[in-house]
């Protein structure tokens, strides 16, 4: 009897361990269906994560590209700031030149129109002093007079009120031309 108790606990726990197995085997299966499916997800995971990952260097890509696109417009337009500002800088140079000249001109403009006005107020006299003589001489009697009171060494009324020489042959004690040689020659008769 003790074989067949012996066989029946050996039996026993033969079943028992096979149960246990079993069980065991039943909870690593199910773990092992979890683990697999975990690593499905995570698979699927990594694939849209490198797809993302690819998305991200290609917007990188593009970025990059921009970002030197626009650090070479951003030194043309430095270059072109630079030009303009020297431009501004030129413009300003000459205009303050410019206006400079201006109001020389301006002064200049100034005194040419007083000295005009003193022109014009002396030419005024003169005409009025050459109309007067013309009258006064236009007559051969009156040019007579006045040749002999030039002779006599007193002129009358013919410096008068004129101040120096007017005849501008020598004015303020000077030549104002070089010598000047005065010759008469009589006009020959037709007969």
């Amino acid at each position: 009897m003790n074989k067949d108790v012996i066989k029946n606990l050996v039996l026993v726990l033969l079943s028992v361990l096979t149960v246990f197995s079993l069980v065991r085997y039943a909870g690593e299966l199910k773990t092992r269906f979890q683990l697999q499916d975990s690593l499905a997800k995570a698979q699927d995971k990594i694939t849209v994560l490198t797809q993302e990952k690819r998305n991200l260097l290609q917007d990188l890509g593009k970025e990059k590209k921009l970002s030197q696109q626009l650090a070479i417009k951003s030194q043309g337009l430095k270059a072109y700031l630079k030009a303009s500002k020297d431009r501004l800088k030129r413009f300003f140079n000459d205009s303050l030149e410019v206006q400079r000249k201006l109001e020389d001109m301006n002064a200049k403009f100034t005194l040419l129109k007083a000295e005009n006005k003193a022109l014009t107020s002396v030419h005024k006299h003169i005409y009025a002093e050459n109309e007067r003589f013309k009258f006064k001489l236009g007559s051969v009697e009156e040019l007579k007079k006045a040749i002999k009171e030039l002779v006599s060494g007193k002129p009358k009324d013919l410096d008068a009120g004129t101040p120096g020489n007017q005849g501008f042959l020598i004015k303020d004690g000077r030549l104002t031309s070089g010598k000047i040689k005065i010759e008469v020659n009589p006009v020959k008769n037709k007969e």
